[in-house]
């Protein structure tokens, strides 16, 4: 269900969203009027008016507070892979210091785990989940990086810089996958479904 909804494009379910919720205003108000008489609705205007009120305001403080902590979360998430991205290219590039077979192999490690992260890893965070193989390539060029004795100061920096950067590579994506696990709570989703038919029914 989530890859469908992932295939909707942004205006296309806002579009979706305004209509379903228009319905819901429209045919909920049509139905209440026929069920009960205009006397009723004078009856309790005043206390209905008090209790949407503040109903009608917590919930939007809350729902206001909640987007506010999604977005920061998307954006601090954005960065990470963004740094990841970077780190993973500045690797490819500083093994150019090391000799052809130990350059060889940091390359294709990080051509193998670019490959990785985007046709498995980044598919299986919709679910929560992460790719196995992506350690696997990442330390693998951390190994080669690592093992390799240096024979002069060229190679001594292109290896401290290299493993730098592997080293940041490597706490980027912890930092992604961490922020992928923390996701709005159940608990959370709660209150939100239980403000909006408050808000809905009082109305």
């Amino acid at each position: 269900m989530l890859d469908t909804l992932y295939q909707i494009p942004p205006l296309a379910m806002l579009a979706i969203a305004l209509l379903v919720a228009l319905a819901f205003a429209c045919g909920g108000q049509a139905l209440i009027h026929r069920r009960f008489g205009s006397e009723n609705f004078i009856h309790h205007n005043e206390v209905g008016g008090f209790i949407i009120a503040v109903v009608g305001t917590t919930y939007a403080v809350l729902l206001g507070f909640l987007t506010t902590v999604v977005w920061e979360h998307f954006t601090e998430t954005q960065r990470h892979t963004a740094s990841e991205s970077s780190a993973a290219g500045n690797a490819w590039h500083t093994s150019v210091g090391f000799p052809y077979p130990v350059r060889s192999r940091i390359r294709n490690n990080m051509n193998s785990y670019a490959h990785i992260m985007i046709d498995e890893e980044w598919p299986a965070m919709r679910a929560g989940g992460f790719s196995t193989r992506g350690d696997i390539a990442l330390m693998a060029a951390m190994s080669a990086a690592g093992s390799y004795t240096p024979t002069n100061s060229r190679e001594a920096t292109a290896q401290l810089i290299t493993q730098e950067q592997l080293s940041l590579l490597h706490d980027e994506r912890l930092r992604r996958l961490a922020n992928n696990r923390s996701p709005i709570s159940w608990f959370e989703w709660v209150v939100l479904l239980t403000g909006a038919v408050s808000v809905i029914s009082f109305c």
